[in-house]
Parts: C-alpha cells; sequence; structure tokens
C-alpha cells in the first residue's frame, strides 16, 4: 500500500470542538463578567424540523447546481441567555465549507433580536455548520461594494464604520455611534453532504474556468480513480465512472516525482488542496492511497486492500481511459455542449439564475457568430465548453505535424520577450503564434514546450496546411532527450496523444492549450482507424 503523507484531523477535531463550545452558548464566567445583562455574546441558530440535514452515513447530494438550502431563525442572546432585544444590527452568514448564493445575501437584518431567513448556499461537503457573526463592516469587501452592509443607514465612504477614527459602540455604550462588530458568533448543528467527486472539483457551474472549492483541503474517496501518468512534478488522476461530459481529470502537484506510483494503478482516495495554477485545476500538498500496493499489477483474493473498488479488476496499464480525440475545432472554441447543470443563463445580463426556462443553450449559443462567442456571457470562460471538460485528461489530436519553423525571438539574449508595443521580440512572438508550424525558441529551451499544427493535408510539394496549434512538452514525461522536437521537424505523425492542460489563460484570451505524451509510443506513425464519434474515445 502506497500512501502520500496522512494527515491528521485531531487537531482540527478539537479546534473545531472548541468553536462549538464558544459558539452556540458556553459563555465562560470570566466573559460573563465582562458582559453587561442584555448586551449582545452569542447567536442562537435553529434550523426547521423540515430542514433536511443528513447524517454521516447517509449525506446529503453534493450542493453544485442544485443548491442546498435551509429556513433559519436566528435569535441575540446575552452572556446569561436571555433575547438581546436592543440588537438591531446587520450580521454575517456564511456555510462552513460552502458558499451562500446570491449578492448581498451574506448579511441578516436583526429586528428586536430576532430574524429569520431562507438560506441557500452550494459547494458544501463534509460536516457543514452555518455560521452567524457580527462583523460590522469589512473594509476589504464592504466599504466600496454600494451597499449599507451593517444596516446602519450609510454606505461605501459615509459610513462612519469605514473610515479611521470612528466611534465604536461596543466600546462606548453609545447607541448613536456607528456599529464596528462584537464578533459574537453562532453556529448552527451540523449538516453532513456527500464529498465531491473529481467533477465536482474540477467543473464549475459558474462562468469561469476556476475550481469553486479552490482553498479547500478536499478528499476524494467515489469513482473509479485510475493514474493514467506521472511528470517529474505529478500525475494525473482520472475518474473512469464519472459522469458523462467530461471534467473527470485531475492534476495531483506533489512537488516532485510522486515515487513508487505508475500508469494504470488504482487509488482509493486522494485528498489535497483544490487550487488553480494557471487556470489549470490541481490539488496541492496531496494525500493519496494506492489499492495496487503489491505492484503486481492486479489485485487477487490473497491481497488486503485498504479500500472498497469499484471494478476492482480494472487496474494496470490496460485499465487507462482511451484517449478523448478533439479537432481544431475544439481549439477554437467552437465545439463542444453547454452542460445541463451550467446555471448561467444564455442572455447577456450575466446574473447568475438556473435555466429554468426551458431555455436551449446550445442553440443560443450556436446562434452567437463565433468570433464573437468569446465576449458572449455563455462563453466567457473561454473554450470551456469544448476543450475545459478534458483538462488533464488523456486526449488525442490527428494528423499532427511537428514545428518547421523554430524562431529566436529573444533579439537581445536576456532570457525573455519584451512584448511591449513595437518591440520585434513581441513583433516576432505574434508572427510565430499565427503559424501552427512554427515554435519560439526560449518556450523550447526553457520549458521544453514547441509547436505543432493539428488537423493538417499535406500539400501538394509537400508543405503541410494546419486547421489548428497545439504546443507539446515532453520534459517532464520523456526526459530531457526523450523527443528531439528539432531533429523530428516537419514530422507527421496520425496521431498524438497526452494529457491536456492549458497554457495562457486570460479574458477574452483565446487560451492555448498543452498536450503533455506520456510515453515515445505516444507519437503514432501508423495510419489513423477509422474516425471515432466526435469528443468520443480515439481508438
Amino acid at each position: 500500500m502506497r500512501r502520500g503523507r496522512p494527515r491528521r484531523d485531531l487537531g482540527r477535531a478539537l479546534g473545531l470542538a472548541a468553536l462549538l463550545a464558544s459558539a452556540s452558548g458556553c459563555v465562560s464566567e470570566e466573559k460573563r463578567a465582562e458582559t453587561l445583562p442584555g448586551q449582545l455574546a452569542w447567536f442562537d441558530i435553529s434550523l426547521t424540523s423540515d430542514t433536511p440535514r443528513g447524517t454521516p452515513d447517509e449525506p446529503l447530494p453534493f450542493p453544485s447546481a442544485i443548491a442546498a438550502s435551509a429556513h433559519l431563525k436566528i435569535v441575540a442572546r446575552d452572556a446569561y441567555g436571555q433575547v438581546d432585544r436592543s440588537y438591531q444590527g446587520t450580521a454575517r452568514v456564511s456555510v462552513v465549507p460552502g458558499q451562500i448564493l446570491g449578492p448581498g445575501h451574506d448579511r441578516l437584518k436583526f429586528t428586536l433580536g430576532e430574524a429569520t431567513v431562507d438560506l441557500q448556499w452550494r459547494f458544501a461537503f463534509d460536516e457543514a455548520h452555518i455560521w452567524i457573526e457580527d462583523a460590522g463592516e469589512d473594509p476589504l469587501t464592504d466599504c466600496d461594494n454600494d451597499r449599507d452592509d451593517d444596516g446602519d443607514g450609510q454606505a461605501d465612504l459615509r459610513d462612519p464604520d469605514c473610515g479611521r477614527g470612528a466611534p465604536d459602540r461596543a466600546r462606548t455604550g453609545n447607541a448613536k455611534d456607528a456599529t464596528r462588530g462584537t464578533q459574537a458568533t453562532g453556529i448552527s448543528d451540523a449538516l453532513y453532504f456527500a464529498r465531491p467527486r473529481i467533477r465536482d472539483v474540477q467543473f464549475s457551474p459558474r462562468c469561469t474556468t476556476d475550481t469553486p472549492l479552490g482553498g479547500k483541503s478536499v478528499r476524494i474517496d467515489t469513482g473509479t480513480l485510475i493514474v493514467t501518468g506521472t511528470t517529474q512534478s505529478g500525475m494525473y488522476v482520472t475518474d473512469a465512472s464519472g459522469p458523462a461530459g467530461g471534467y473527470n481529470s485531475l492534476y495531483l502537484f506533489t512537488f516532485s516525482n510522486p515515487g513508487d506510483v505508475r500508469r494504470g494503478d488504482r487509488l482509493c482516495q486522494i485528498q489535497g488542496n483544490a487550487a488553480e495554477f494557471i487556470a489549470n485545476t490541481q490539488l496541492n500538498f496531496p494525500d493519496f492511497v494506492n489499492a495496487d500496493f503489491d505492484r503486481n499489477g492486479f489485485i487477487n483474493d490473497r491481497d488486503v486492500v485498504p479500500c472498497d473498488l469499484v471494478d476492482p479488476e480494472r487496474i494496470g496499464p490496460d485499465a487507462v481511459p482511451d484517449p478523448v480525440l478533439l479537432t481544431a475545432a475544439d481549439l477554437m472554441g467552437t465545439g463542444g455542449e453547454v452542460p445541463p447543470d451550467f446555471y448561467r443563463p444564455c442572455g447577456l445580463t450575466g446574473e447568475d439564475l438556473p435555466l429554468t426556462d426551458g431555455t436551449d443553450c446550445n442553440a443560443a449559443r450556436a446562434a452567437i457568430p463565433s468570433a464573437l462567442r468569446r465576449e458572449s456571457v455563455i462563453d466567457c470562460a473561454r473554450d470551456n465548453f469544448a476543450m475545459e471538460p478534458y483538462e488533464h485528461a488523456l486526449v488525442a489530436f490527428r494528423d499532427v505535424v511537428i514545428s518547421t519553423r523554430f524562431e529566436r525571438c529573444d533579439l537581445n539574449g536576456d532570457g525573455s520577450i519584451d512584448r511591449s508595443r513595437g518591440n520585434p521580440e513581441g513583433d516576432c512572438e505574434d508572427d510565430c503564434s499565427d503559424d501552427p508550424l512554427c515554435s519560439v525558441l526560449i518556450n523550447l529551451e526553457q520549458f521544453g514546450q514547441f509547436s505543432a499544427g493539428v488537423d493538417c493535408v499535406d500539400g501538394a510539394l509537400g508543405e503541410a496546411t494546419c486547421a489548428g496549434k497545439v504546443f507539446l512538452s515532453t520534459r517532464d514525461t520523456l526526459g530531457g532527450t526523450g523527443y528531439d522536437a528539432m531533429a523530428n521537424a516537419g514530422a507527421h505523425y496520425s496521431q498524438v496523444n497526452g494529457h491536456l492542460r492549458q497554457l495562457q489563460p486570460g479574458a477574452g484570451v483565446p487560451s492555448s492549450w498543452v498536450v503533455e505524451p506520456r510515453i515515445a509510443d505516444d507519437f503514432m506513425a501508423a495510419p489513423p482507424a477509422p474516425p471515432a464519434a466526435p469528443g468520443g474515445p480515439a481508438p
């Protein structure tokens, strides 16, 4: 059994227990002595009896496109447990872990010490709690949003809370002074949600390529988790039994070679901090449990497997899913389907609303001229529906031709490209970028990346015409001498396989994509098999 560094959750559990005690009315004698009767000390949160809560053994579904909800009654109490009728403030609401729906819905106005709210949220998992805090104004988020966040009748810079030296009602006791927040808190009973699958980490139902679980430590133990390849700094993992439509692959960034892990290994679970790196979703500081600990390429009755595996016989290199065939049209962002759980509407208003009016997003998207799609709301995530579903998956391109031009655009030799307007280095790079068969040498020398045309057709004079362009990278998989791009300039392959990742993110800018071949045989010279269905696996 291969394990990453196991996390010890004892400290977290003890810390949470302490917070639960302090936030649910267990006020110390010292605190009680410091707080006068009738002054806010904590919040009492009640969930209605019909609120689904789940259990550790039977958790609620992971709330993504379909939000979770609860009806709450919150009472402000003093240190003696009495209702603080003087509290008329606005408290901050959060779900941990989770994300409240709607702008301004993370604030709750109290009247005579009580408040009720119908709350909705997404992206909660494992054990979650609803928090209430008398936080006052947050200068980072509340002082430039044109809203009266703390309910004192003033917004932004007009609000004394947003100015230096403003009197603090919690200190002065004067009801006319601004509310700066007492930091009194309350926490609900536990709600239990299913842990996310890879798709829940990779797919964002909003108009963004970012993971909705960014910054969260997540554990994934559902699905058929197969290592599809390794690099010098991590490994690619695909949920082979994941939902249709893609978004089922992740990169685990281990900072160095992951060691005793091979292509085709089955993982019982993976855990790490979800993050974006150059628009690539990955898990950092990962832990993992490898099911095939005997290194025999299969699991038999004598093996002690540390988890219950779906399809336990699916293990070894032959268990790796077939690559997904992509085309130049996909690279241009003109292919792909809008996922059914994408909850941004097809119009141009940009509001986060569910698609409940029967709108056909694919028809609406197809009606937008391709040149304008990247500027529309429905395509504001650039190639989200054509390429993003297969980020970090094993993919294939057909009729691939290696660069025939290698340009040294670093004209002054300082190791970088000056892209300022009118600079010849930037002009050289732009010219090379427009040519599918041109590579900038600095990218090859520094990053091991070189260009290749896809969907290429050989002309009568032997010159290839290519419909699209990708970057290939072999340094972290085949080694520095595993593939010599310049020695193979102009080589025409029937198919090239590899893992897909983004290279150049940017709002309104078409992303560039890198394919990272795993082995030398991923450069296939044999004639291609009959074409697969669009978006289907390549043979």
